[in-house]
């Protein structure tokens, strides 16, 4: 069940609850699931009470989907009959879960919170918040009186929002028009230059354009340096490593990108690098640690920058802190490093079968049929999750964090976030120099973690909204625009250090599943052109295709280095589109404004001072006339557009200036 003590304001989320979800306890440990976690264990574990597994979270006025896991099984909430089956292409679920109804009765909302009101780049967003159906209208009164637009909807409210130019200052109050009359709500006032203190991303993030390396299936630079003593399981080890990405920096500073993202470079059994051994060097395989000052120093003097994959959800069963457990049981000093649930933690058969001189494949597959008594990521036995409630273990994260960007990283990206209590984050935060740019891989509503956690997490609701417009026609345009300002409003100004991506490596490319290369290009014609920091996937400015192998290491095929086999119209197109984001400020910083969204056809400005950019994408099979004005510049065309017509053509793209 689940059960709400009362609502407060939050400086960031503006009005949230104080709920506690419950279950009768059975099994050895429990975790709440839900859209605010991706459903994954790991972030809210459930304690004893009074004979019931319970824990209390904070959550902002909405709809919210939850299940419980016990023992690793996932179960619903027998004492709430609120059902929905909740599905998300972007992380492959589909399930029936529980339903919350977060709610505290007040008909209008509006705070002096992050999300409601904040002024950057020359405009003032101020927004309120209504039940579905109340407000026939509402005007924000200041120094003149403005009307509000409707902006978005969900499944409880309408958002209303004014844009004014750039305060340092303000003072206003709502007027709201309902059946019954006039409402005035509110005496608010707002100190800018105090409320920018409160989320200050670094200010280079911005102008960058994201290329995204699995090292490993990326370039072999050094063949004496591959690994021969890896666990190999499907996919094996291709042979990239950190020197290959050097001699391809020039491939890379072509295209155009100017920040590196690299999935794990440190020690490890496996070629993904996500089963750490050692995190304070990088691995041989990858060339070693000196190889690692060589591409940081080539990296600086080409001003591209380099964020780095941290796994804090768990290690390898082979780091040393584990293997002490295996040896030293319940004395071991590192016991509570883990969640071991009893000693030993494996078996004399699992021991056995583990130190075999059987093939990797076989022995791999006979342990993952064997019991454990820790919990694991995605019980994979390979993986023992990390203990977050002990305090050494929030100090080594922050220590391995500060030790690789004292040697020259700029960043983090950190791998199974939504897996590791929120307040660890925080901690995590305050520790890291300001200009370190943070993001997290939240695989779904990402409210609970930005702001004082991170900057920005991996865009999954975006790329879900991407998924159901651009590949599974599922949604219009106008739900697809209405799924776009939900997200603004509920991350303000997060929403412009969101990491937005069309792909990477957990997900099939995108390129694969749409199967038509003008498609792709629209797609990639909006991730350049809006809001948020566009992140390309190695291999998709030449066409790279997916393996046929299980989805979530489809995308992870070798990268093709023969020129020949290149496709060079979604090269050019790449490049073309890279050049424009990293040259328009409108582009980087600016406001968003729709002109038409309707069936297949987005037509939507960024503006930002006195740039206008226009972007028009005609994702239909028929042409579309364009209203535009006789005189602009066009800065980027995909597929067919006739100027002295306005025709667009289908599945086709225009990026245009001084609109």
């Amino acid at each position: 069940m689940y059960k709400i003590f009362g609502f407060k304001d939050d400086e960031y989320l503006g009005k949230v609850a104080e709920v506690e979800f419950s279950i009768p306890k059975s099994g050895s440990y429990a975790y709440l699931l839900g859209n605010f976690n991706a459903f994954n264990e790991g972030s809210f574990r459930m304690k004893e009470k009074r004979g019931r597994w319970s824990v209390t979270i904070e959550l902002p006025e909405g709809i919210w989907y939850y299940a419980f896991s016990i023992d690793g099984v996932f179960i619903l909430d027998p004492e709430n009959e609120g059902r929905h089956t909740y599905k998300r292409h972007s992380y492959k679920f589909e399930r029936t879960v529980n339903t919350a109804t977060i709610f505290s009765g007040e008909k209008f909302y509006h705070s002096t919170s992050l999300i409601y009101v904040y002024s950057s780049e020359g405009a003032t967003h101020i927004r309120l918040r209504a039940i579905k159906g109340a407000a026939k209208k509402v005007f924000l009164i200041s120094d003149q009186k403005y009307e509000m637009e409707k902006k978005a909807q969900d499944d409880l409210f309408e958002y209303f929002e004014a844009v004014l130019p750039g305060k340092d200052e303000l003072e206003y109050y709502f007027e709201i028009h309902t059946a019954d009359g006039i409402t005035d709500y509110g005496d608010f006032k707002v100190d800018f230059n105090e409320q920018r203190g409160r989320f200050k991303p670094p200010v280079w993030v911005f102008d960058r354009v994201f290329y995204q390396i699995m090292p490993d299936r990326f370039a072999n630079g050094n063949p004496e340096n591959d690994p021969n003593d890896c666990i190999e399981l499907g996919i094996g080890h291709y042979g990239g490593d950190l020197e290959g990405i050097i001699k391809k920096l020039n491939h890379i500073e072509e295209l155009g990108v100017n920040a590196l993202y690299l999935t794990p470079i440190f020690e490890s059994m496996t070629y993904h690098c996500y089963d750490i051994i050692d995190y304070f060097h990088v691995a041989e395989k990858f060339g070693g640690d000196k190889v690692f000052k060589r591409l940081i120093n080539e990296l600086k003097k080409r001003d591209i920058k380099l964020i780095l994959d941290g796994v804090f959800h768990h290690t390898s069963f082979f780091h040393p802190y584990f293997q002490d457990i295996l040896e030293k049981g319940k004395e071991s000093k590192y016991r509570n490093f883990y969640r071991t649930l009893k000693f030993p933690v494996v078996s004399k058969d699992f021991l056995k079968t583990l130190h075999s001189s059987e093939p990797w494949l076989k022995k791999y597959r006979k342990l993952k049929e064997s019991k454990w008594n820790y919990e694991s990521f995605f019980l994979v036995w390979l993986m023992p999750r990390l203990n977050h409630e002990n305090p050494e273990v929030r100090m080594f994260i922050r220590t391995v964090m500060r030790y690789w960007l004292e040697r020259g990283a700029d960043g983090w990206r950190l791998d199974v976030a939504h897996g590791v209590p929120p307040d660890v984050w925080r901690e995590v935060k305050k520790d890291i120099p300001e200009d370190a740019y943070l993001i997290g891989e939240v695989m779904d509503d990402a409210r609970l973690w930005l702001f004082d956690k991170f900057h920005g997490t991996m865009n999954y609701p975006l790329y879900e909204a991407l998924l159901r417009f651009f590949i599974y026609d599922e949604i219009t345009a106008e739900k697809f625009l209405n799924w776009l300002e939900l997200l603004s409003v509920y991350y303000g100004p997060a929403e412009y250090t969101m990491y937005n991506f069309l792909d990477n490596h957990d997900v099939e490319r995108f390129l694969g599943l749409v199967r038509d290369k003008r498609k792709y290009l629209c797609a990639l014609t909006f991730l350049m052109t809006y809001k948020g920091i566009p992140a390309i996937y190695y291999g998709d400015e030449v066409g790279l295709e997916n393996m046929n192998v299980p989805s979530m290491e489809a995308s992870r095929t070798p990268m093709e280095w023969n020129a020949n086999r290149w496709d060079k119209e979604i090269l050019k197109a790449t490049k073309d589109l890279i050049n424009l984001r990293k040259t328009s400020k409108a582009l980087q910083k600016g406001i968003f404004k729709p002109v038409k969204f309707k069936d297949k056809l987005l037509v939507y400005k960024r503006t930002l001072d006195n740039e206008s950019i226009l972007v028009a994408i005609n994702y239909s099979e028929k042409k579309c006339h364009l209203s535009l004005p006789s005189s602009f510049e066009l800065l980027f065309q995909n597929g067919y557009f006739n100027e002295a017509n306005m025709r667009l053509g289908s599945f086709s793209s225009i990026v245009a200036k001084g609109l």
